[in-house]
């Protein structure tokens, strides 16, 4: 994402070069004066806005997953919506001299008010939505780490009586609820350590073992799942 952020902070660069080169370099319109109160209110508010919309797009580029960056697509829309507003209405208040200065400046002002109100309020979505998504991550890591070493025992598993076995464990986890809580705590570490020692005996290829290991785990993740459905 920083490769991108650096490819976007060129363009952004060019585009800011190119609005200063438009705008000092064409003339005023005949017989009107060019730099008045209000070109240099809307000049210096869409300078702002260019500004403010680059700080929006680091937080954008900044995130190390395409998870997260695309939490914050829309505080990246909201800035871009906010560059073009100020944009639009700034530059009319800068070629038309008839506007004068302190229009520009309420103008501008209330725009970038809202600007700075949506900004904050798409931030605020975006903090609250990866809080719940890291709370749901969290409260499902247990089943999904079970479901991964499940597989992994799987594959490792040496004959067919104990693909089979195993195979059975798998399900188990992969059909699970995957929600957890406080009150699973001690159930789920008794399912770890019965499954900590089902790869045990699975090594040793001790099929007996491996047998009772299985059944054991089977009954305590239906244990588990009953639990989780009466506290819920």
């Amino acid at each position: 994402m920083k490769k991108n952020f650096k490819f976007y902070s060129l363009v952004w660069i060019l585009l800011l070069a190119l609005f200063n080169v438009v705008v000092f370099l064409v003339p005023a319109l005949p017989g009107a004066e060019k730099y008045t109160d209000s070109f240099w209110i809307g000049y210096s508010f869409i300078t702002v806005a260019f500004l403010g919309q680059f700080a929006c797009s680091w937080f954008v580029f900044k995130e190390d997953s395409t998870k997260k960056a695309f939490y914050n697509i829309s505080l990246f829309l909201v800035s871009y919506t906010g560059l073009i507003t100020t944009f639009v209405v700034g530059l009319l208040c800068m070629i038309i001299p008839a506007i004068p200065g302190w229009l520009t400046a309420v103008l501008c002002s209330v725009i970038l008010v809202i600007n700075i109100f949506a900004v904050v309020k798409a931030k605020m979505a975006v903090d609250f939505v990866q809080k719940v998504d890291e709370k749901i991550e969290k409260a499902t890591s247990f089943i999904c780490d079970m479901r991964e070493e499940s597989e992994s025992l799987l594959a490792r598993a040496k004959d067919e009586e104990t693909k089979a076995i195993c195979k059975k464990v798998s399900d188990a986890f992969r059909y699970s609820d995957p929600m957890s809580n406080e009150g699973l705590k001690e159930i789920e570490a008794e399912i770890k350590n019965h499954f900590d020692l089902l790869k045990a005996v699975v090594r040793e290829a001790k099929a007996e073992a491996v047998k009772a290991e299985a059944e054991e785990i089977i009954v305590l993740v239906a244990q588990r799942n009953n639990k989780c459905k009466r506290m819920k």
